[in-house]
């Protein structure tokens, strides 16, 4: 463990005892708690959700069972509508929140998003791949930006929401281009697409794609981050390949009910921490090259506020150069 992941530990814990008075650290669960993903199976808001779910199994941290319920569709609206309407007080619901739970509700006005739940803690954050099939002719991002220029929007790029649409904005912003967006329910639907060549490239989190660069099947053209993954050292940066764009990386954290008891809120977030200190915590992060970036309850909360208008000026930039 390094020296500064020691020290945001310590200062995680020594939160997470401020928050935690005598009183409230007497809640428990006392029945099954869900887990809502407001994504489809095998992308990587699905299998972040059911690691978490395992290791808090294996280790014990939590004295019920913990089910993950897939809720899809709207941009993660629909599940976050679900629990907004139907637990908005249960604190045996938990749900995985992300970029695309701040950013659906800017693009679309009377949605659900993060706002309408509490937020308990952040643990990671992912960055950006453009990848291609094996087979494709396409061996670099500048080679799909040389195929999509002179013809508009004839070169489709799956998405698994609008997380994953900003960032394919943010690429044809920097390149002036315009690709044929096609949306997904998830990371996985959109690899799938892409393998069967219903879509020509994606853009997604290595978390879902490292198994299939693994296997060959599909290849990495570029990396949105300043520098190059360890475990993809031939695959180069946008940046080395000429292309500028807006930093942009996906957290991933888990919020609750927004009117959950604030008992409830520092007991999950005493689990989380639990969990993020775990040696299958740590190998997971490593195996999908992501990078571990913990938040306690009220510092996610600000953060979260710093993210939303970050994205109202990128989504107002890309506005503009439509």
């Amino acid at each position: 463990m390094t020296c500064l992941r020691q020290l945001r530990m310590v200062l995680l814990l020594l939160g997470a005892v401020c928050f935690a008075s005598p009183a409230l650290a007497q809640w428990k669960p006392t029945q099954d708690v869900e887990f809502v993903i407001p994504y489809g199976l095998g992308g990587g808001a699905d299998l972040f959700t059911r690691t978490l779910i395992k290791i808090a199994q294996d280790e014990k941290l939590v004295p019920t069972n913990m089910i993950a319920t897939n809720k899809p569709g709207g941009g993660t609206a629909t599940g976050v509508g679900y629990v907004v309407a139907s637990k908005n007080k249960d604190p045996h619901t938990l749900v995985l929140i992300n970029p695309q739970t701040i950013i659906t509700p800017l693009r679309v006005a009377g949605t659900f998003g993060a706002k309408n739940l509490t937020p308990v803690i952040n643990l990671m954050l992912d960055d950006y791949l453009l990848a291609v099939k094996a087979s494709s002719p396409y061996k670099s991002v500048n080679d799909v930006v040389a195929a999509a220029k002179p013809k508009p929007r004839t070169i489709s790029v799956g998405s698994a929401g609008t997380a994953d649409d900003m960032a394919i904005a943010i690429l044809e912003q920097g390149t002036g281009t315009k690709f044929n967006l096609v949306r997904f329910n998830s990371g996985g639907e959109a690899l799938t697409a892409l393998l069967g060549g219903h879509v020509e490239a994606v853009a997604g989190n290595p978390i879902e794609l490292n198994s299939q660069l693994k296997a060959k099947t599909i290849r990495a053209l570029g990396v949105y981050r300043a520098t190059r993954f360890a475990i993809l050292p031939d695959v180069p940066t946008l940046e080395e390949q000429g292309i500028k764009v807006a930093p942009f990386q996906m957290w991933r954290g888990v919020a609750m009910p927004k009117e959950a008891p604030k008992e409830a809120v520092a007991y999950w977030q005493d689990v989380f921490t639990k969990i993020a200190r775990t040696p299958e915590f740590d190998a997971y992060i490593a195996n999908n090259v992501a990078t571990e970036y913990v938040l306690p309850s009220k510092a996610y909360s600000d953060f979260l506020a710093q993210q939303e208008n970050l994205y109202k000026s990128m989504l107002t930039r890309i506005e503009a150069n439509k």
